[in-house]
């Protein structure tokens, strides 16, 4: 019973309805429309599976890291300053900054922000730490004991569900076409969670520039609905 407490608790956490504004950001894909470099099903498949290649390498590894270093907090200081070097574009490192936040004061709103999750928020606030929302949830899904495969998967999938929404809604496309486009996404998330799994901290950033510049270029669009 409590296992599947726990793994209830997890899903909540990670939903599209949790009060952290994940739904505010694009991470970029809102440039890419504006410069039609995606018009299409075709095209927003093309992009998610691009996105899921480096995946491992940023978000998806970061919060693996976390799980696994819960108990060593000198790491996870480590891997907080590591992941503030490594966004380069000030909107996604500012949402995800604010997205932790959002997310600790939630858990703790509910009064489940314990243990290495409250440290982590004692930490920020003492100015120890940044804060980032991949890391916190890396930490709490350890806390719950959810298996590390699981906890990616779940975490996973509400990131690319996340940009599969905003997709429909920019290009726009058919909620039928854009849950094709996330549906035929699944193996490749699999193995993304399978890399992450394996990660090496001197792998995280390896790659992603492109994503990068689309970042800092949606910091200059004159119109846009998205906060990055």
């Amino acid at each position: 019973m409590r296992e599947q407490k726990n793994l209830l608790r997890m899903m909540q956490s990670v939903d599209a309805f949790f009060p952290i504004g994940a739904f505010t950001l694009s991470n970029g894909l809102e440039d890419y429309v504006v410069r039609e470099r995606i018009t299409s099903t075709q095209e927003l498949r093309e992009y998610l599976e691009g996105f899921l290649q480096i995946f491992p390498y940023n978000d998806l590894g970061i919060a693996a890291l976390a799980y696994q270093y819960g108990g060593e907090p000198e790491q996870l200081l480590q891997l907080d300053a590591f992941a503030n070097a490594m966004k380069s574009s000030r909107e996604v490192r500012n949402g995800s900054i604010k997205m932790c936040s959002r997310y600790l004061k939630a858990r703790e709103a509910m009064e489940d922000c314990n243990g290495t999750l409250k440290w982590y928020m004692e930490k920020i606030k003492e100015r120890k730490a940044v804060g980032f929302h991949s890391i916190a949830v890396g930490i709490y899904g350890a806390e719950l004991g959810i298996e590390q495969e699981n906890l990616l998967s779940m975490y996973g999938y509400s990131v690319i569900s996340a940009i599969v929404n905003n997709g429909v809604k920019l290009v726009p496309l058919s909620q039928m076409e854009g849950q094709r486009v996330l549906f035929q996404s699944m193996e490749k998330l699999e193995k993304a969670v399978q890399q992450a799994s394996k990660i090496k901290p001197e792998e995280l950033g390896v790659s992603g520039c492109a994503s990068e510049i689309h970042c800092m270029n949606h910091e200059h669009l004159y119109s846009r609905q998205y906060m990055s």
